[in-house]
C-alpha cells in the first residue's frame, strides 16, 4: 500500500533553563523520528510519559513545526504552519485530542461544534451540511436530540464521540489520535475504541494512535512503534512486537500488562527514572535502566535497523546471545 504519511528524521529542539540566571539546556524531545503511515492502516506509537509521543503527533500535523526533517503527506511536504495552504491541508488530517472538554467551545452545542470544521473549509450547502451533522451522529452513536445539547450537559464518552464527528466532518485521509481514552471510564473506553476500529473500517481512514496504554493499542492498530526519549526503539507488526519483543525496554513494557495468575519477571521489571533529557547519558539512552546492558551500550548509541518479520529494533544485543539468554 501507498503511504498517505511519511515522516523523515523528524527533530524537535525545546530549550529550557532551571532558574533565571541558569544556562540554557537543549532538550530534543522528538530525536531523528522516520515513520510511514498506509491508507486504511493504523500506526500506534507507545511508550512512557515524556517520551515524545504528543509531540510527535503534533508535528505530523504541522503544529510544532520540525527542526530537522520534514512531514509529507499524500507526497507533498506538509505547508507551514499558520500558511493558507496548511489551513487547507487540515482538511485532510484531523486530530482527535485527549480531553475532549477542552477542545470543544463550551459556548456552542453539538450540532453547531460538528458544523464548524464545514463552515470553515465551506463544504457542502446549508441543508448538505445538516444532513452531513444527522448523519456524523449517527455514525457515533449519538441521538438526534443531543444535537442542540451543551459540553457540560454531555458525559465523558458523549463529548470524546462528539469531538470524533467533528474530527470526520471533512472526510479526512488521516486521523491523529492523541490518548483519546485515557481520560475515560474502563466500559467507555471499550466502546470508543470499537467506534474508532469501526470507523476506521468503514471510511478506510489512516490512523496514528498515541497512547500508554498497550492493552488498548494491541486491540486497535496494526502497527506498532515503540518510542523512548524522543527516539523509535522498535517498530513492527502488533502481534509480533507483542508476543516476540526485541528491545528490552519494550520486553520490559509488555511484561507489565496485567495477566491473571501471572508474576512479573524481576529480571524485565524497569527500574529507576528516564534520565534527564538535558543531560542525555552516552551511548543507548535506555542503558542506565537496562539490566543486559553492555560496555558498547554505554558508548554507543544503536541506530534503528531491520531485523526480522518486517521489524526493526535499535538495540546492540538484538540478534546476539547476550539478548537470548535475557528473553
Amino acid at each position: 500500500m501507498n503511504a498517505i504519511l511519511n515522516a523523515e528524521n523528524l527533530v524537535r529542539v525545546y530549550r529550557a533553563r532551571r532558574g533565571p540566571f541558569a544556562k540554557v539546556h537543549p532538550i530534543r524531545a522528538v530525536d531523528g523520528v522516520s515513520l510511514n503511515v498506509a491508507a486504511g492502516e493504523t500506526l500506534g506509537i507507545v511508550g512512557e510519559s515524556g517520551c515524545g509521543k504528543s509531540t510527535l503527533g503534533r508535528m505530523l500535523l504541522g503544529l510544532d513545526p520540525a527542526h530537522e526533517g520534514r512531514v509529507l503527506f499524500d507526497g507533498t511536504p506538509l505547508p507551514p504552519l499558520g500558511t493558507a495552504a496548511w489551513r487547507r491541508s487540515r482538511a485532510e488530517i484531523q486530530m482527535v485530542w485527549q480531553d475532549p472538554l477542552a477542545a470543544m467551545d463550551r459556548r456552542l452545542c453539538v450540532a453547531e461544534q460538528i458544523r464548524e470544521p464545514l463552515d470553515i473549509h465551506v463544504i457542502g450547502t446549508a441543508r448538505e451540511r445538516q444532513d452531513r451533522i444527522e448523519e456524523l451522529m449517527g455514525a457515533v452513536g449519538l441521538r438526534k436530540d443531543q444535537a442542540s445539547a451543551f459540553p457540560h450537559e454531555l458525559s465523558g464518552g458523549q463529548r470524546q464521540r462528539v469531538v470524533i464527528a467533528r474530527a470526520l466532518a471533512t472526510a479526512p485521509k488521516l486521523l491523529i489520535c492523541d490518548e483519546p481514552v485515557s481520560a475515560l471510564d474502563v466500559s467507555i473506553q471499550a466502546q470508543i475504541i470499537n467506534l474508532l476500529r469501526d470507523l476506521q473500517l468503514g471510511m478506510g481512514l489512516g490512523m496514528v494512535f498515541i497512547s500508554h496504554d498497550l492493552n488498548v493499542v494491541r486491540n486497535l492498530v496494526d502497527r506498532v512503534a515503540v518510542m523512548y526519549m524522543g527516539r523509535i526503539v522498535e517498530e513492527g507488526p502488533t502481534e509480533a512486537v507483542f508476543f516476540e519483543p526485541e528491545h528490552p525496554y519494550t520486553k520490559a513494557l509488555i511484561s507489565s500488562i496485567p495477566a491473571p495468575g501471572r508474576l512479573l519477571d524481576p529480571d524485565l521489571i524497569i527500574t529507576g527514572d528516564p534520565p534527564d533529557p538535558a543531560n542525555r547519558p552516552k551511548g543507548c539512552a535506555f542503558h542506565p535502566r537496562c539490566s543486559a546492558a553492555t560496555e558498547q551500550c554505554r558508548h554507543d548509541a544503536p541506530q534503528l535497523r531491520p531485523t526480522a518479520q518486517k521489524r526493526t529494533a535499535a538495540c546492540h544485543l538484538v540478534g546476539t546471545s547476550t539478548q537470548s539468554a535475557t528473553t
